[in-house]
């Protein structure tokens, strides 16, 4: 094998240019500055300047839960250098917590920090540092919402970043990359949001001088970079500027200068333009909709501090706070981040054990329940089916079809039978036509059609006097026979039957429904 075969390939370098850590195999084991052995476990996350581990305390035995992350970059690498640094001197928890009594927060989203240290892997030498494990981050669910979040939860969130800001200001630092990617949701409670990512933090001017250091300048996430950190200054103000632009952001879905972000000049002088002119540049922004009251007097008060000064937190807090009270919301309530509302069901009230006695009780006072009306035929499932017109001389609960002599044989006929219900019953008349009577014959008088109640029965004809007798068919399935009429008392029998039976208001169907 060559030298040149053999020569190790090159290590991959991020975007922003920083050499980017071969894979650590799962199951290594690197010991932090207080001896304390952690364990890897699968890859969490990539960023600019680094690999994310899930982690865990290694205590012989291989964890079953990875509560914590490795956060591990070559030692040439700087932003990590920092961070660590950052982390040993003000994210202790004990410094935390007293921050939270002292406030009287019922949360702080400042990640605690857990350990560091250096470790060799496959002759390399690499730095990291050990942080708890939080949730999913803001710009996956700004994405995933459609690129816009409730305007209450903007405050909220914003509520709580102002309450880390006055904690790292405090100990005299700024962050320089407020972003939905850099906030995280905690695990335990996805109403507490964390800043995390402090590879950019850096002690703040307090002099008087504006001294310019281009070696910083456009520091941060070019989009949010606010115009003191384009010109390399290091200010308060500034990461309540990123702020702003997130909060425009994820209530409007996008900020004016996103279309062109390679060059960070222009940029720059969108951002002077817009705090020259507050309001023509949030008319932009918000176009047709009004423009949020909080947003504007955020914004104008953002304007109004010097680079050297020291915001007022509890003056942005009060502007927050009055635009959820507005809301109907606070501070402290929950985080929702989907725009879109669900209409709930109607839930079925919980049967307690009162109402189970009171209705035992009702049950055995109460009446028997009337029989409900039968359900008119044409509302059964079966009724829905047109399927021949009915004879208005019978009664309506039951089918008819007359046929006249010509169809007898004819394609009408098949038709029609072939979408009788084989369920159904009918009453079927086949009638000839009546030939030519004497006048003798002719002058007997017909009996009127009989009434009964509402509906209809009209009698069939005396055909007494004809030459032909009509043939009449018994209605009757296979689980109802008919009975069969004698010859001579068949046109009476019908006609009783058409009285006695059919004229009933009961629906055929009423037992099939039942059932």
């Amino acid at each position: 094998m060559s030298k040149a075969a053999a020569k190790k390939a090159p290590r991959k370098k991020g975007a922003n240019g920083y050499k980017m850590p071969d894979p650590i195999p799962k199951g290594e084991i690197v010991t932090d500055l207080k001896k304390q052995k952690w364990i890897f476990g699968s890859s969490i996350g990539v960023g600019g300047f680094g690999e994310i581990y899930a982690a865990a305390l290694y205590k012989d035995k291989t964890p079953t839960d990875y509560p914590a992350v490795i956060k591990i970059e070559p030692h040439g690498n700087g932003p990590l250098f920092v961070e660590m640094h950052f982390y040993m001197r003000n994210a202790s928890p004990n410094d935390i917590n007293n921050w939270k009594k002292e406030k009287k927060l019922p949360h702080l989203g400042m990640p605690p920090f857990l350990a560091s240290g250096s470790h060799e892997c496959n002759g390399e030498k690499y730095r990291f540092i050990v942080m708890e494990r939080y949730g999913t981050d803001l710009w996956k669910l700004f994405l995933e919402n459609d690129r816009i979040f409730p305007e209450h939860t903007v405050y909220k969130v914003s509520w709580q970043i102002i309450n880390v800001l006055e904690y790292i200001h405090n100990k005299t630092y700024v962050h320089a990359d407020i972003k939905g990617a850099n906030l995280l949701l905690d695990l335990k409670s996805q109403n507490n949001v964390y800043l995390v990512d402090f590879g950019l933090a850096s002690h703040y001017t307090t002099k008087d001088e504006y001294k310019l250091d281009p070696k910083k300048a456009h520091n941060g996430t070019i989009e949010y970079t606010s115009r003191d950190a384009h010109m390399g200054v290091p200010t308060m103000r500034g990461d309540f500027e990123i702020l702003l632009y997130n909060m425009i952001q994820w209530i409007c879905g996008a900020l004016p200068w996103e279309k062109n972000l390679k060059d960070p000049g222009p940029v720059h002088q969108q951002k002077e333009k817009a705090f020259n002119n507050v309001q023509t540049f949030l008319k932009e922004c918000f176009k047709t909709s009004e423009i949020p009251t909080p947003i504007s007097q955020f914004m104008t008060l953002l304007a109004s501090i010097k680079f050297n000064e020291t915001p007022n937190y509890n003056k942005f807090r009060d502007i927050l706070v009055k635009g959820l009270q507005k809301l109907n919301h606070t501070p402290t309530g929950k985080l929702e981040f989907s725009t879109k509302k669900v209409d709930k069901l109607p839930s079925t009230p919980k049967r307690t054990k009162a109402s189970a006695a009171e209705t035992k009780g009702s049950a055995k006072k109460s009446k028997p329940e009337p029989k409900a009306k039968p359900v008119p035929a044409a509302k059964s499932p079966r009724g829905k089916r047109n399927i021949l017109p009915l004879n208005e001389s019978l009664n309506s609960s039951i089918d008819s079809v007359v046929l006249n002599e010509k169809c007898i044989n004819g394609r009408d006929m098949r038709r029609q039978l072939a979408n009788i219900d084989c369920d159904a019953e009918y009453e079927v008349q086949i009638k000839k036509r009546k030939t030519k009577t004497s006048p003798k014959d002719s002058a007997t008088p017909t009996k009127p059609p009989a009434k009964r109640g509402r509906k209809k029965i009209i009698q069939p004809e005396d055909l007494s006097g004809s030459d032909s007798e009509p043939e009449i068919v018994t209605r009757g399935t296979k689980t109802r026979p008919g009975s069969k009429p004698t010859p001579k008392t068949r046109q009476k029998t019908v006609a009783k039957k058409r009285l006695s039976e059919y004229d009933s208001e009961k629906d055929m169907f009423e037992e099939s429904l039942d059932d």
